[in-house]
């Protein structure tokens, strides 16, 4: 095995419900990178890759399938691919890969991760391919569609391509241009909506209006190619009728796209993101889970449409669901009329618990940003909350706001 055949640009992330995609790198970073409320992006500066280089990844997970392969035929396992497989490749090219996982240069991590990342694309069935990073459409429309028709081409087994891409790109591409995307095999594109309301778009310098969320939404909505939307309940910040404007905006603009998907995303205020300072100089309140649930109450009553809804991100306070809204709706309502009937200490109690001991603190711990000042903040919040004291609340919210300024699972 060649290690230069098999290298494959991996960008920093993908969306939640892509575990099954093979990651495509079409461009580096973000276009825009100016968002209060995001982190994943400052300190990078976005280009375009050559499509020419983009093919080269494709035959490299190619040449990676056909390796794999190989070495499954003589195993003894027929070519198919398994944790076996993997394993002996890894150790039987140690030129390649180092003595994975303790011994190897960063030129051979690199070739494992690019290693991994295929064989778990092949092992769920090379179907869904996801094209990188924030706003893959902002590519020439012919370069992007040769590069979809490319990887099609070489992949039969694929059936779903998405992407990330802004409200503003979508507008700026012509019914003509979408529909060129949509025959090459571009299924899916992600679109951050996050608020309808322009004074929060412009506060979070999210660089669209309203009125342009709107028209690009449905343009694609009319080109055939489906969308899902992510909203943003906490986005208007935390004075009740600021974030009852902003929900109450954003619903009238979902309810014009009326988008295939709605995906929730709860405001959680990175610590390496601007709107961080924001919340250190006083400028910016951050909203309780209590605020967000009622946001996300008015959203569930006001949408008038059918789609599917989401809310498997860790910062959603309340459930985690996937399916068709109208089938979810009355469950959902159920939930949060449950929520909103407990005291003020049952609240606490069943804010602190989703995230301290249902998964959130254990992705942070596992980052390594469990510091002594976060365990210290979650252990007065533990202390108030065992003794009864009227401060319980206020001490599990700075919990909470601690645990999600560490990052998003």
């Amino acid at each position: 095995m060649d290690q230069k055949n098999i290298i494959i640009e991996l960008g920093p992330m993908g969306p939640i419900g892509e575990q099954d995609a093979l990651i495509l790198r079409v461009n580096r970073n973000c276009p825009w990178n100016r968002c209060l409320f995001c982190s994943v992006y400052k300190d990078k500066k976005f280009s375009i890759r050559n499509k020419d280089d983009v093919k080269k990844d494709i035959d490299a997970v190619a040449y990676i399938q056909s390796e794999l392969e190989k070495i499954s035929w003589e195993m003894g396992t027929n070519g198919r691919i398994n944790g076996e497989t993997i394993r002996e490749t890894l150790r039987r090219y140690p030129a390649v890969f180092g003595r994975f996982p303790h011994e190897m240069s960063p030129e051979q991590a690199h070739a494992v991760n690019s290693l991994g990342a295929v064989a778990s694309w092949l092992l769920h069935g090379a179907k869904r391919v996801f094209l990188q990073d924030a706003d893959a459409l902002i590519t020439k429309t012919d370069e992007l569609a040769e590069i979809i028709l490319y990887l099609k081409e070489a992949f039969p087994s694929i059936d779903i391509v998405s992407s990330y891409a802004r409200s503003k790109t979508c507008r700026n591409k012509s019914s003509g241009e979408l529909a060129v995307l949509k025959a090459a095999g571009l299924n899916w594109c992600y679109v951050g909506i996050e608020s309808g309301s322009d004074d929060v778009l412009t506060y979070m310098k999210k660089g669209v209006t309203r009125k342009e969320h709107i028209e690009g939404g449905k343009r694609f909505m009319e080109s055939g190619i489906s969308m899902a939307a992510f909203i943003m309940p906490g986005l208007g910040g935390g004075e009740a009728l600021f974030a009852k404007r902003h929900i109450e905006d954003t619903i009238s603009v979902l309810n014009e796209i009326r988008p295939s998907e709605v995906r929730i995303r709860s405001l959680a205020v990175h610590e390496a993101s601007p709107l961080y300072d924001s919340w250190l100089s006083g400028d910016f309140h951050v909203p309780t889970d209590d605020l967000m649930i009622e946001e996300l109450c008015l959203l569930i009553h006001g949408l008038d449409f059918d789609c599917i809804f989401e809310t498997l991100q860790m910062t959603n306070p309340l459930f985690a669901v996937r399916g068709r809204f109208s089938e979810l709706k009355e469950d959902m309502c159920q939930s949060i009329e449950e929520y909103r009937v407990l005291n003020a200490d049952e609240r606490a109690r069943f804010i602190f618990k989703r995230y301290v001991d249902e998964g959130y603190l254990s992705f942070v711990r596992r980052w390594g940003k469990c510091d002594e000042e976060l365990q210290r903040i979650i252990e007065t919040a533990r202390i108030s909350l065992k003794k009864g004291n009227c401060d319980a609340i206020e001490k599990v919210n700075r919990a909470v706001f601690a645990i999600k300024s560490k990052g998003v699972p």
